[in-house]
């Protein structure tokens, strides 16, 4: 395989399962980790480094790699400036084959069972959608974000305002481009305005229905696991889950066998069956009529952000 290193800036308070997010970077020895971060961490795995910053020092690094200033006026914005890291942090990349950069609420299975020697080969770009991003390590490729193709990035990096840089107009480049890109969908991405667990992109299918869902990390191997209309169990393995607006209380102590359930992360304590899952993940109403609230509020304040600020 490749060698692969991920940037992972993070600054403020750390969510509730960042201790099982930082585990799952460690069981993925050969990929390496580079966390940047105000917050006071330890690392016990070989594979990742921290390294301790202000936000502004962070922010003063990557102004160093443009001749105009730059509009970074918190660590919401960075999702504009993730497809920089090639040509800012270039000096911390070095001896890399690829590099790239994913958020921390997520938990990942394992990288190499997905990104395969053969989509390293032939991509450029591995995924796009901005949890969870690979892009070779070549200068051509470092300074694509600064092609005139699509939107200006002087714009974007000049502007308070929220592009989704990152998700929305890297691929679109890539794409004028006629740059190779890797679009699988090997990830859970949980509907944020749904109390159940339920990944964004199953709607309409056959399990959108069924009557219960379950994710299991075992060992460092991600698995969802689902209970279907006819009462069959079905297995799959991903590459990791992202949740997305979702706090996830750890409940766990450094077990190889987590459940990732509606009520946080537990330990698995037995065999998976129909009764645990029922215990688990039931349907919630008030739940939902909480989250459809939350998505109102959601919606209000990133419009904001978005068209409001300059």
């Amino acid at each position: 395989m490749e060698k692969i290193i991920i940037i992972v800036p993070y600054f403020g308070s750390l969510p509730s399962n960042f201790n099982m997010f930082l585990r799952s970077c460690g069981k993925n020895e050969n990929v390496d980790f580079i966390l940047v971060t105000d917050q006071d961490i330890q690392s016990q795995y070989l594979n990742i480094e921290i390294y301790r910053m202000e936000f502004e020092t962070f922010k003063s690094i990557i102004q160093q790699s443009f001749n105009f200033q730059i509009a970074l006026e918190s660590p919401y914005k960075l999702c504009d400036y993730k497809p920089t890291y090639g040509k800012v942090l270039q000096k911390w990349l070095q001896g890399y084959d690829f590099w790239g950069y994913c958020d921390i609420d997520m938990i990942f299975g394992r990288i190499d069972h997905f990104v395969s020697d053969e989509i390293l080969s032939e991509c450029d770009q591995i995924y796009h959608h901005g949890h969870f991003t690979l892009y070779r390590n070549n200068k051509i490729n470092n300074d694509r974000f600064m092609s005139d193709k699509g939107l200006d990035y002087r714009k974007v990096f000049t502007s308070n305002k929220i592009y989704f840089f990152d998700e929305q107009i890297m691929p679109e480049k890539f794409d004028l481009l006629r740059v190779p890109r890797y679009k699988g969908k090997d990830f859970i991405d949980i509907n944020p305005w749904r109390f159940r667990l339920i990944d964004v992109f199953e709607k309409n299918t056959r399990f959108f229905k069924s009557q219960t869902t379950l994710f299991e990390w075992d060992e460092g191997e991600l698995f969802k696991w689902m209970l279907d209309i006819d009462g069959k169990f079905v297995k799959t393995e991903y590459l990791y889950i992202h949740f997305q607006k979702r706090e996830m209380i750890d409940q766990t102590n450094n077990e190889d066998h987590v459940l990732i359930t509606t009520k946080g992360l537990l330990p698995r304590q037995s065999k998976i069956d129909k009764q645990l899952f029922l215990e688990l993940d039931e349907n919630n109403f008030f739940g939902d009529i909480k989250k459809r609230f939350d998505k109102q509020k959601f919606i209000l304040n990133r419009r904001i952000k978005r068209y409001i600020l300059k």
